[in-house]
């Protein structure tokens, strides 16, 4: 369902891009001549205050607004900027992310973040990095250029972190520290 959900919005935007960006039959023209211009590459289709949906089996396994969404011409890859994201898991609780801007591969389903992540599961764990990427297939987070994790009196700062979309099993690497008492 999410593939065909998916194939819907592309077959959309590949029609949009179609229809701005056909060729039309010359006609007869008796104006002067102009000074002949480059032809300019085909743009990006942009939507402003729209959602982006991934769904599996009738259930959604995330969503994505942003302010503005920009597709690129080979309809490849979705450029999302201020991006707020829901990442639902499979017990019933959710992880609500909020990046600067947002890559969104169509093929992959991978999202790459950048700037000012924050990610806050519904059990209380509040995740924040200055980069950040979620893969689809393997369904994990990672976030690099300083990240902290807190979780309940437990503060963990490293590097690099690789965890799980529960933010449960957590990997860090790179100058980990670990704090417990709420205690930086």
């Amino acid at each position: 369902m999410a593939y065909v959900s998916l194939a819907c919005a592309l077959l959309l935007v590949t029609g949009g891009l179609y229809y701005f960006f056909r060729e039309e039959p010359v006609l007869p023209d008796n104006t002067p001549a102009v000074e002949q211009t480059t032809p300019q590459p085909a743009s990006n289709l942009t939507f402003a205050g729209s959602s982006i949906v991934e769904e599996k089996n009738g259930q959604k396994v995330w969503e994505l607004n942003a302010e503005s969404i920009e597709v690129d011409a080979g309809g490849k890859l979705v450029f999302l900027k201020k991006l707020n994201g829901i990442f639902y898991q499979e017990k019933g609780g959710k992880v609500d992310m909020i990046a600067q801007e947002g890559i969104l591969d169509t093929k992959t389903h991978d999202i790459t973040l950048q700037g000012d992540i924050k990610a806050t599961s519904s059990e209380g764990a509040v995740f924040t990095a200055p980069q950040g990427r979620y893969e689809e297939q393997t369904k994990t987070f990672s976030g690099t250029g300083g990240i902290t994790l807190i979780q309940g009196d437990t503060i963990i700062t490293g590097d690099k972190i690789d965890a799980d979309t529960n933010l449960e099993k957590v990997k860090v690497q790179g100058n980990a520290k670990v704090v417990t008492g709420g205690n930086k």
